[in-house]
């Protein structure tokens, strides 16, 4: 069955609450332009930006990767900056798992992963502290 890209937006956002839950955050639905998710901990915030994807086929026919458009814009694609959210969060909804990254790490329009890249328990852990880390270093500054 095809799942409407809104409904996947949808299943991202509640598969990336429901992580940052695990993660000790509390966490609201916003679904502004910039903003999909408010997460809170104590005296801090973060404004999360989620983008899902589904497993598809890579062009070689053998691998199969999960391709995330980190652009936003209907014509033409740009990269939003710290101005609109901290966080970013890549969802495969296939294996129902995140990875976070800074807004500043985001670099390209596009990204890949391979399959194997959401398998590992771990990830959701360590690219949100990764994450974390970055945008605390930068509100420092």
């Amino acid at each position: 069955m095809e799942v409407a890209e809104t409904t996947k937006g949808l299943i991202g956002e509640y598969i990336c609450a429901s992580a940052l839950l695990e993660l000790g955050w509390k966490v609201s639905l916003a679904q502004q332009d910039s903003v999909d998710l408010i997460a809170w901990n104590e005296n801090e915030y973060l404004r999360i930006q989620v983008k899902s994807a589904t497993l598809r086929l890579e062009k070689s026919k053998i691998t199969r990767i999960y391709h995330f458009n980190n652009g936003s814009g209907s014509k033409k694609k740009y990269i939003k900056g710290i101005e609109s959210y901290d966080i970013l969060a890549h969802v495969g909804i296939d294996n129902r798992r995140c990875v976070f990254n800074a807004t500043e790490q985001i670099q390209t329009l596009s990204k890949r992963y391979r399959k194997e890249y959401f398998e590992n328990n771990d990830v959701e852990y360590f690219s949100f502290e990764k994450a974390l880390q970055i945008v605390r270093q930068r509100r420092k500054a």
